[in-house]
């Protein structure tokens, strides 16, 4: 342990006296210093004086007044005890820079609060120059050895000069390791980040997501908002859009350009950026021009991606090395995401054309499977659903009979009353359905398969192939289980005529709590209008338009 006495400080009214300074021409000061605190917070590097004695601090900030680094000066703290350094330390842990004196209450207070610094507050970035005024009781060698500092001064031969440059060359160690630091956190956020990309969902989700990222990463990488202190720079705004019929419309937006959704990007940005975003668009490429960032990235298929970030007040001080790993993540994604929304699109379009393969067999139009995939998907909205689980089963639905492909069409056909045994056979649709889809591991099938399987159902239990009751049956099976048999007596079928609609009105009452879900028939019939004008929309004697098929 190295022994430290306490200095007798030498007092006198020069500066460099009074700092332990000595030397010809001690007393001399960086130009354009003047007696007087900096104290402006804004802009500055913090540095922390700590020290028992007033002077030591009132000549500290007399050097140090007018200090400037790369066009910042320095916001001065002071503490006169290493119990006051603490509570300061607490207060602003982006304090860049600690001249810290050794003897203060204790003998070894100076040393104590290195410890604190380094191993309690795990703080590794603060640079500590550490001024005694009696180095012979505090040894360099040993002090260096046995504690994390980063400077050592001793008193007698620390000038004003020599503080000054001190300082600066702490400055600089401590922005550089703020600026390293920043940018392992940028490859953390890129790693973290670049897997949810490759994960399957729409191209609205991918785009807006990867802005929320590249604005998120911007805003990590703006090295002047880290040494100001502030999380991220102010006033920054961005866009994502989509090429769309020769130009790039607005599919979301961030900052200034919130609200723009559906406007064409060169009705918004019409400023020097415009040029940049209508360059990257002809290019396909990206560019770095003053405070602001934009990318292009193209499918396979010619589609387009615009990406467009600007910083604010400070700019965006970016990483460039950084934005362009991530872009090229970004890049390999959207060649994924299109994959993906190929597959799902040839998917919708398969189970679209197998429950009309189906329906035709029945001698029913195909605009029933349209019919019960939209209304299957505005009950589950008004129910409370997720718009993407709505989704999901607007596809899946117009599969719930695709199990009738092994029912002979003489029972499917049949204009009378069925028989018991022709009834069984054709409740088999149900598990033949099932068996069909359940193989898939896809989200959409399974979920077809799941309908398809429990749409006969009743919340009483009496229903078929299971006995299932309650909650007991998925709700996508009770959705489909209403509408279908809304859309199957509002309509004509080869053994009846239409219902009125009082009259299935009174059915779907009638069934309230036995064969229907309660609460999904109240919402249900809250909303019937909407129901109506689906089937409206869509009658029996048109073929389905192509604007309005599944998917």
């Amino acid at each position: 342990m190295v022994d430290i006495a306490r200095t007798n400080r030498t007092r006198n009214n020069s500066p460099d006296a009074i700092l332990g300074f000595a030397g010809e021409g001690a007393a001399v000061l960086p130009r354009g210093c003047s007696p007087w605190p900096h104290t402006d917070p804004r802009g500055t590097f913090k540095l922390l004086i700590v020290d028992d004695e007033q002077e030591v601090h009132t000549l500290t900030r007399l050097v140090l007044k007018n200090y400037e680094l790369e066009g910042r000066g320095l916001n001065l703290l002071s503490a006169y005890s290493g119990v006051g350094a603490r509570q300061v330390l607490r207060d602003n842990p982006d304090i860049a820079v600690i001249l810290l004196d050794v003897v203060m209450e204790t003998e070894d207070s100076g040393l104590k609060l290195v410890r604190h610094i380094r191993e309690e507050l795990k703080n590794s970035k603060v640079r500590i120059i550490l001024r005694t005024g009696q180095p012979g009781q505090a040894p360099e060698l040993e002090v260096v050895a046995q504690y994390d500092i980063n400077d050592y001064k001793a008193k007698t031969e620390l000038t004003s000069q020599k503080l000054y440059t001190a300082v600066t060359s702490a400055l600089r160690s401590w922005r550089d390791i703020q600026t390293i630091d920043s940018s392992r956190a940028g490859l953390r956020r890129i790693i973290d980040s670049s897997g949810p990309l490759f994960e399957g969902h729409s191209l609205r989700r991918f785009a807006t997501g990867v802005l929320d990222e590249l604005m998120d990463l911007a805003a990590h990488q703006d090295h002047d908002a880290l040494l100001d202190g502030h999380p991220e720079p102010a006033g920054m705004s961005g866009l994502v859009a989509l090429a769309r019929g020769g130009e790039f419309v607005i599919e979301a937006g961030r900052g200034k350009y919130s609200g723009f959704q559906g406007r064409a990007v060169s009705a918004v940005v019409k400023d020097a950026a415009g040029s940049m975003v209508s360059k990257a668009g002809r290019m396909g490429c990206e560019f770095f021009f003053n405070n602001s960032f934009v990318s292009c990235i193209r499918g396979d298929e010619g589609q387009q991606i615009l990406f467009l970030v600007r910083g604010g007040r400070r700019g965006i001080s970016l990483d460039r090395d950084l934005i362009r790993i991530y872009m090229a993540n970004v890049a390999m994604a959207y060649h994924n995401v299109n994959l993906n929304t190929e597959i799902i699109e040839t998917q919708k379009e398969i189970i679209h054309t197998l429950g009309e393969v189906v329906e035709t067999r029945c001698k029913e139009t195909a605009n029933h499977v349209l019919r019960v995939g939209k209304m299957a998907e505005l009950l589950a909205l008004r129910a409370g659903l997720s718009e993407d689980e709505a989704t999901v089963l607007r596809v899946a639905a117009p599969m719930h009979d695709v199990g009738k492909v092994g029912v002979p069409d003489a029972i499917l056909n049949k204009p009378g009353a069925l028989t018991a045994e022709e009834y069984e056979t054709i409740k088999a649709h149900t598990t033949i359905g099932w068996e069909i889809l359940g193989k898939s591991d896809r989200r959409i099938i399974k979920s077809a398969s799941l309908v398809a399987h429990q749409h006969h159902e009743h919340w009483d239990g009496s229903g078929y192939p299971g006995g299932l009751s309650g909650e007991e049956i998925h709700i996508f099976g009770r959705i489909v289980a209403i509408v279908d048999v809304f859309d199957a007596v509002i309509n004509k079928r080869c053994y009846r005529d239409a219902k009125e609609l009082s009259d299935v009105v009174g059915m779907l009452r009638y069934g309230r709590g036995t064969h229907f879900d309660p609460e999904l028939v109240d919402v249900f019939l809250a909303h019937l209008t909407e129901f109506v004008a689906i089937v409206k929309a869509h009658p029996d004697h048109q073929e389905p338009r192509a604007e309005e098929s599944v998917g």
